[in-house]
Formats: C-alpha cells, structure tokens, sequence
C-alpha cells in the first residue's frame, strides 16, 4: 500500500499555489499525513551586487519578506491544527526549487504537492519553472496541479 506520512507544500501565497494547498490538505486528511508548509525567499539579483549602505537595505527587505512568511505560515498551521491536521512550516533562502528539494530530502517527504501557472512559451523560457524543476530533481514524487485558467 502507498503511504504519504508526509506532504510538503511549497507556497508562494499566490492563488496558484491556494488551489494546490487545497489537494495537498485533502491528501492529508485521507492518509492521515503530516503537512509541511514551505516558503523560500529567493534572493533580490538587483540588490545582490550592491556594496555599503545600500546593502544594508536588501538586507533589511529579506528580513521583512522572512518574517511576513513565518507570521502567514504561522496562520495557516494554527488554521489547519484547529482542523485536527499536524503541520510543520519552514522559511528558506535561496532558488525556490532547491529550497524545496533540499528541504523535501531533509525531513524524508512522502510526497510533494506543488502547482504550477502553466506558462509556455517565451515566459516559460524566460520566467524558467519551479515546478519543473523539482519535479526533475525530487526525491520522492511530486504531485503537480495546474492552477485553473
């Protein structure tokens, strides 16, 4: 029998990323799974290489971007353990697709359950895909859902 004793959720808080959180929490709820909710704040390329005071200030928006994840996170964790579901939240730095399989290899995910904004063509070639990302690259398999058109 397949078993998900564990279900991570990467979020980017977009309706993209709502919609599959609502298949990776019915997931959890059918297998009795322990959800762990993901965020990843990826660096600011433009800010990257700037020196002195300026920096300082990049530092400061990573600082922000962390702690409004950790208090959202925060919000849904206690949402969804008042539901009777145990979940685990986490904020990294850096790519959000090594983030995420790095994280999923870590705490021994049973399964990933991400979305996807179906871009094709030029955005997809510019903008790249997460998702595809970590499906090429995850340890365990990776459930994929397509946000609605």
């Amino acid at each position: 029998m397949i078993r998900f004793d564990s279900i991570l959720v990467p979020t980017d808080f977009s309706d993209c990323a709502r919609y599959a959180e609502q298949y990776g929490v019915e997931l959890a709820r059918t297998f009795g799974s322990t959800l762990h909710y993901l965020y990843a704040v990826e660096p600011i390329d433009t800010f990257a290489t700037i020196n002195g005071v300026e920096q300082s200030i990049y530092f400061d928006v990573l600082k922000d971007l962390r702690a409004s994840a950790e208090e959202r996170l925060a919000q849904i964790a206690t949402e969804l353990g008042n539901a009777g579901l145990t979940v685990h939240t986490a904020v990294r730095e850096g790519r959000a697709s090594e983030a995420i399989v790095e994280y999923a290899q870590q705490h021994a995910i049973s399964l990933i359950c991400i979305s996807t904004h179906g871009r094709r063509g030029f955005s997809h070639l510019i903008l790249g895909s997460t998702t595809e990302r970590v499906v090429r690259r995850a340890p365990c398999p990776v459930f994929v859902v397509r946000a609605s058109s």
